[in-house]
């Protein structure tokens, strides 16, 4: 049987038919999952291999990038939500931000980007760190990946957190988009089942670059 990923769909979530496609492409079953059906109890977030927090605008932004869902899993969904947690996860732009806000990777926050403003770049290159042995990464170590950066609340912040997370991306040097602290792009969790990333790899041009990140994590629970 196909892996199977669930793909959260909220009010404003916008990224969802590019991270299903790449899903799909690498040999998933991915199924939406709808917050409403989510709450009525007729779906659940926590049947599947795999969740995927894709990229969007969750709630308007109201609160802050991802908060209000992030509030909606720890709540309502919280233990569902801790179940997901136990196999591999990927959160990607506004997905990466109710993750962080969803305690994935310890204290850590996304703020503002120091600019003030909305970047939007086609061509960022992403640097894959090479001592993370997250299976989101296996076989990346070390490689630039190019795929677009489109966000406005990306800036990394680690606060006092020094045990919740790993680096996972960086920034080439002199060419981060947002302030992030280090110049870090990505993160995985200290266990590194939960992935995170503002950019997005799912609208990459390059097919390779577009389906590494899916394709991994699919491999991982094959």
């Amino acid at each position: 049987m196909k892996p199977t990923v669930n793909v959260l769909y909220l009010p404003g979530t916008n990224c969802q038919e590019e991270t299903v496609r790449a899903f799909a492409e690498v040999g998933a079953q991915p199924r939406m999952r709808f917050a409403a059906d989510l709450l009525a109890g007729t779906e659940r977030l926590d049947d599947a291999d795999i969740l995927c927090i894709p990229g969007g605008f969750s709630f308007g932004d109201h609160l802050g990038g991802g908060a209000v869902a992030a509030a909606l899993l720890r709540s309502h969904l919280a233990d569902q939500f801790e179940a997901a947690r136990t196999r591999p996860l990927i959160g990607i732009c506004n997905g990466f931000q109710i993750a962080v806000r969803g305690g994935c990777f310890g204290k850590v926050g996304l703020k503002v980007n120091s600019a003030g403003t909305f970047r939007n770049e086609e061509n960022q290159r992403h640097v894959v760190e090479n001592d993370n042995d997250s299976p989101w990464l296996t076989g990346l170590g070390g490689q630039t990946l190019t795929f677009p950066c489109a966000h406005g609340e990306g800036r990394f912040d680690p606060g006092s957190e020094t045990a919740g997370f790993r680096v996972a991306l960086r920034y080439e040097k002199d060419s981060n988009p947002d302030g992030s602290f280090d110049d870090i792009a990505g993160v995985t969790s200290a266990d590194g089942l939960a992935f995170g990333l503002m950019d997005h790899p799912e609208r990459a041009i390059d097919r390779e670059v577009r389906l590494a990140f899916f394709s991994n994590g699919v491999r991982a629970v094959r």
